[in-house]
């Protein structure tokens, strides 16, 4: 059974005079019990948008994160944003990039959930993304050519936090980028903090577009005798690139109200 949440929609471009976007319709439900699929799936219809089998914690990560991942932290709120799950089905107007989208979604959150936030910055251990020897990358770190895999076309907004080609991956053997600055492939190595311990802060000061090929053992990547390259490794040898131990600052997301949503 749908339950149906009519949120009126405001323009994106109204976000820069200081008024909040909405979704023009949401629906909120609990997430169906033991569904295998969990994440962000975009419909091929433009405008539409499912947040599937998520915590609440993993939205506030979705609308306050950026780029591929989230080089920050939730910290706070009661521990149901953690254990319970919720699907959302969304349809905007237009055709919204990603950062359109996650400013849509924090407006649902807070007046759904009834979320209200604070950011601190916090100083962590973490690594920094530098250049290994001569400040120049690697072999696998190629110039991006302005074109996409599979005749996809680029993203048509140039964020330094995003890749301009979309389909950025982790797969078995490492992860793919096209048309990615560095910032991104922090953002991806991040995703790994239970492998790494900490999370990844670019320190390069490579301004650049890249096609990224790093192979190195993914799935087994935290076990001495994996039978390809740790991360560590993989980094050194093929982009010219290493993680040096440093201290950085982490920007936390502190919830201080959330309420489970009404049945819509």
């Amino acid at each position: 059974m749908k339950y149906a949440l009519i949120i009126s929609f405001i323009a994106f471009a109204t976000a820069l005079s200081g008024r909040q976007v909405g979704f023009e319709a949401a629906t909120v439900k609990p997430a169906a019990t033991n569904d295998p699929q969990s994440g962000v799936m975009r419909d091929s219809s433009p405008g539409r948008i499912t947040y599937r089998n998520m915590t609440l914690r993993d939205l506030l990560y979705q609308a306050y994160g950026t780029g591929l991942s989230t080089a920050m932290n939730v910290s706070g709120g009661p521990a149901w944003i953690a254990r319970d799950r919720f699907t959302i089905e969304a349809v905007a107007q237009g055709n919204p990039d990603d950062r359109q989208f996650r400013l849509m979604l924090r407006k649902l959150l807070e007046e759904r959930f009834a979320v209200q936030t604070r950011w601190e910055t916090r100083q962590i251990d973490v690594y920094a993304l530098v250049l290994d020897r001569d400040g120049k990358p690697g072999s696998k770190l190629k110039t991006w050519d302005g074109t996409c895999a599979g005749g996809r076309p680029p993203r048509d907004y140039d964020d330094p936090a995003m890749p301009r080609c979309p389909g950025a991956s982790f797969h078995p053997s490492g992860l793919i980028l096209e048309g990615a600055t560095m910032v991104p492939l922090a953002e991806m190595l991040s995703t790994q903090r239970r492998l790494l311990g900490r999370i990844v802060q670019d320190r390069t000061g490579l301004t650049g577009r890249y096609n990224i090929d790093l192979q190195f053992d993914f799935i087994n990547a935290n076990q001495p005798d994996a039978p390809g390259p740790s991360i560590f490794t993989a980094l050194k040898e093929q982009l010219d690139l290493k993680l040096e131990a440093a201290k950085g600052p982490l920007d936390v997301l502190v919830v201080e109200n959330a309420s489970p949503p009404t049945e819509n």
